[in-house]
């Protein structure tokens, strides 16, 4: 039984990709009515990936999958009058309204947050940009290195000799559909209470140095640039082909039992390691110690050891491990989910529990799958409106 703590909100989400998306899987996962409304080709994350069987198919796209689980979903083109008018009818009686895309998208065809205040006051716009809403950079095109890059994040990622490097995968734009889902839920509670809706609006720019704000920190404390390093938390590889990740070669108070577990304990006698700033000026003969020790070792193996001895040590984990950690077995994280299309996969679950309740998420939608039950059901339009829709490349 799934949680519905926001049984009766109804949220129209016109996104498409990472930010926008997860944060209406958070509304959806809430006990939100979640209405995804897409253009007639369908959200372009459907062509991403992955496939099962690594056969391109817009039904079986993992990360549309995962991004929308327990929503309702219609198709519908922005780009004509009567698409944007039908928009405006489902926004008449929404609590929120999610928008993923370029700055001032909407605003163009009449659906800016000044007309839909006047239309709906109680609604709440949430828009998710590149650069946000206004500035010099609104109009520019962003994504996810884009932001990771101007946002500071690329300058502290990688060896000091080299260039940059991304963070992998897509972590700035899921941290923006997380504040993308909180900053919209406070705005919701806000207009439940007065009765005014607002505007929030979240950038991929603005949420990458919140993500690393301790660097702009060090600047502006200390008026110094924080720069990549190579021993900031060493990762070795093991004997098995695996990684172990150490963070702690520099604190005092866990050397000790370190050198005890690799089987080195004179090296806390050693005047070259003997504290933290000895061990940074001879790190070189640090890292091949630890290096030559674990191209023998086990990682996990290695890593319950460590743990053992309240170590904080960890060791990278692929795919199959994450499936099969008794942690998140234990905690029931993992949830398998039955489509249409897709058939039955693994999916994560909600990074977050409330009272011990699980998780229904449901399945994503097929691409129009609510099309008759939201035109001809709730907008009171024929079959044969829909045919005339469909011809006009309307829906």
């Amino acid at each position: 039984m799934g949680l519905a703590l926001l049984d009766g909100l109804r949220v129209i989400e016109v996104a498409q990709g990472v930010a926008g998306p997860l944060a209406g899987k958070y509304y959806g996962a809430l006990g939100a009515d979640v209405l995804k409304v897409e253009p007639p080709a369908g959200d372009w994350a459907r062509r991403a990936g992955p496939f099962p069987g690594d056969e391109p198919h817009p039904e079986k796209s993992g990360l549309f999958l995962y991004l929308n689980t327990g929503k309702r979903g219609i198709t519908l083109n922005l780009e004509t009058a009567t698409g944007c008018q039908i928009l405006r009818r489902l926004l008449a009686d929404a609590d929120i309204l999610l928008y993923g895309g370029p700055a001032g998208y909407l605003e163009a065809r009449g659906l800016g947050h000044r007309e839909l205040s006047a239309l709906n006051p109680r609604l709440v716009a949430v828009s998710v940009t590149d650069f946000g809403e206004d500035g010099p950079y609104r109009d520019f095109k962003g994504g996810e290195l884009i932001a990771q890059a101007l946002g500071g994040v690329l300058y502290l990622s990688g060896y000091p000799e080299r260039e940059p490097l991304k963070v992998g995968g897509n972590t700035i734009q899921y941290l923006t559909g997380y504040l993308a889902f909180t900053g919209g839920l406070i705005a919701y509670y806000h207009a439940a209470a007065t009765g005014e809706g607002q505007l929030v609006e979240v950038s991929l720019m603005e949420s990458a140095v919140f993500a690393h704000h301790y660097a702009n920190l060090e600047w502006a404390f200390k008026g110094e640039i924080k720069r990549r390093r190579r021993d900031q938390s060493p990762t070795y590889r093991t004997g098995d082909g695996g990684y172990v990740t150490l963070s702690i070669i520099y604190r005092d108070v866990y050397w000790p039992t370190l050198t005890r577990l690799i089987g080195r304990p004179e090296l806390v006698d050693d005047p070259r390691f003997r504290d933290q700033a000895s061990r940074r000026d001879h790190w070189a003969e640090v890292d091949r110690i630890l290096a030559e020790y674990f191209a023998t070792q086990k990682a996990e193996e290695f890593y319950h050891r460590a743990q053992a001895e309240r170590m904080p040590v960890g060791y990278l984990c692929t795919p199959p491990d994450l499936l099969g950690s008794p942690q998140y077995q234990a905690r029931g994280f993992f949830q398998e989910i039955d489509h249409p299309a897709a058939g039955k996969l693994t999916y994560p679950g909600i990074p977050f529990r409330l009272d011990e309740a699980g998780w229904d998420l449901g399945r994503a939608p097929l691409l129009g799958e609510h099309n008759e039950a939201v035109y001809c059901g709730q907008l009171g339009y024929s079959k044969a409106d829909l045919v005339v829709l469909r011809d006009r490349n309307v829906i």
